[in-house]
């Protein structure tokens, strides 16, 4: 009995279309996340509704100059830069980059799912004030749609980082050449 014949191996592109939708849905879903309110505030005899940017301004205005910078690199700068890393990543998979430039953009990826671990803690601190400041007497914080819109933005960047494969940066890198004896 004859053995049937052995099939090529068949080589498995890549594909980050996924990746690529999670990112595309991101950077559709922070423009509400940093338009829409994203909580109230309600203390006695005064009540305020804030954007991210105009809590930015709110924590400056009442001198929390470094509070405001945490915020604006953790609610503003980090997610656009994320969605920035990602392209740069979806963009340099298509076009098959240098090899130096693969280890720094493999270096880019495990910063990305460094940072995504981190991602979410702007999300637990609206809810953890909103939680803690429901048991006060004093004040009381209502979420709003901006608040879910900037989760839902951090979930999907989440995605893209998991989606994308950094392997794909080195589908057609060189194989290293084997000596002769």
């Amino acid at each position: 009995m004859n053995a049937p014949p052995a099939r090529p191996a068949r080589i498995h592109r890549r594909d980050h279309a996924r990746a690529a939708a999670f990112t595309l849905a991101a950077t559709i879903m922070l423009v509400p996340a940093n338009v829409l309110p994203v909580f109230t505030t309600i203390i006695p005899g005064r009540s305020r509704t804030d954007t991210i940017m105009s809590g930015i301004v709110g924590l400056c205005e009442d001198g929390s100059w470094a509070i405001a910078a945490i915020v604006f690199a953790a609610s503003i700068l980090v997610p656009m830069l994320k969605i920035a890393g990602i392209a740069t990543l979806l963009l340099a998979a298509r076009r098959h980059p240098a090899p130096a430039r693969r280890r720094a953009l493999t270096r880019l990826y495990a910063v990305l799912d460094f940072i995504g671990r981190w991602s979410m803690l702007d999300v637990f601190l609206v809810a953890f004030l909103c939680g803690a400041v429901q048991f006060g007497l004093l004040a009381h914080i209502q979420p709003h749609a901006g608040s879910l819109a900037f989760a839902a933005a951090v979930v999907l960047t989440m995605l893209a980082t998991d989606a994308f494969d950094p392997r794909s940066l080195w589908d057609d890198a060189p194989q290293p050449q084997k000596e002769r004896p």
